[in-house]
């Protein structure tokens, strides 16, 4: 059996915004999205899709750290009012739409696909959001639908020079932009890769920092919190009480 999991949001957003332009732009992102699902599906072979929402809400990683994702450009009003009829015209396709409240999307993604990588499944998460790369092995891939690629270990090890379950700690280093999560000031992704290909993990790092050049060891010693914070922040959670069975996923193509 193979699993399709569509990170809903990125999906309509990034379709969306080469509909708006279009006579009936929300029409127009309707079925240019049935249409990709539809033939990822169709391409991966899914026997089961499942479409991830997200509600607008405060998480744990706010709580965390106030300034997640600060300075995102918010979701265009229209596409904002739509989100609800959208819903159930995806549900009126056949599609199976889950939504948790107070759970960011991508950790009902990340729960969702590891649950079932773990029972067997073959699992796709069709999104162009690379923090999915941290959960890739060999049952979990990441589909990029625009840029018509998947992460498979080899591409994240090629890309990334690291292994999957490394790039939490080069987050941890680098930071996020596109989170707006902060990282240790001065290590840029050079320097944190060849960091962690010396040492490994951030732990074995931080633990023998004082082995590192001057620079790298002040950084760390003013920020090594900011890098904890950071991998937290940066870890998809996979513990998300999910409530369904996998026969209410089955994809039946009209």
């Amino acid at each position: 059996m193979k699993l399709l999991i569509v990170d809903a949001m990125n999906l309509i957003r990034r379709i969306y915004a080469a509909a708006e332009d279009a006579e009936l732009p929300l029409e127009a992102t309707r079925s240019r999205c049935l249409a990709a699902i539809a033939r990822n599906a169709e391409q991966g072979q899914a026997t089961h899709v499942a479409m991830v929402f997200e509600q607008k809400c405060i998480t744990w990683r706010h709580q965390l750290w106030p300034d997640y994702k600060l300075g995102r450009p918010p979701m265009p009003q229209p596409l904002q009012d739509d989100l609800e009829a959208l819903q159930r015209y995806f549900r009126q396709c056949g599609l199976y739409c889950l939504e948790l409240s107070g759970w960011e999307g991508d950790d009902v993604v990340a729960s969702l696909a590891v649950k079932a990588a773990f029972a067997g499944l073959q699992v796709t998460i069709l999104s162009t959001d690379k923090g999915f790369c941290q959960l890739v092995n060999p049952r979990l891939t990441v589909r990029n639908h625009f840029d018509r690629f998947s992460w498979d270990e080899a591409m994240v090890e090629q890309k990334f020079g690291l292994k999957p379950a490394q790039l939490c700690d080069f987050w941890a280093l680098t930071g996020d932009t596109t989170n707006h999560l902060p990282g240790v000031p001065g290590i840029g992704p050079k320097t944190a890769g060849h960091l962690l290909d010396t040492h490994g993990s951030l732990d074995v790092l931080l633990v023998h920092y004082q082995q590192c050049e001057t620079r790298v060891q002040n950084a760390l010693q003013q920020h090594w919190q900011n890098a904890l914070l950071t991998r937290v922040l940066a870890r998809l959670r996979t513990d998300v009480p999910l409530g369904f069975n996998l026969h209410e996923l089955r994809w039946q193509p009209h």
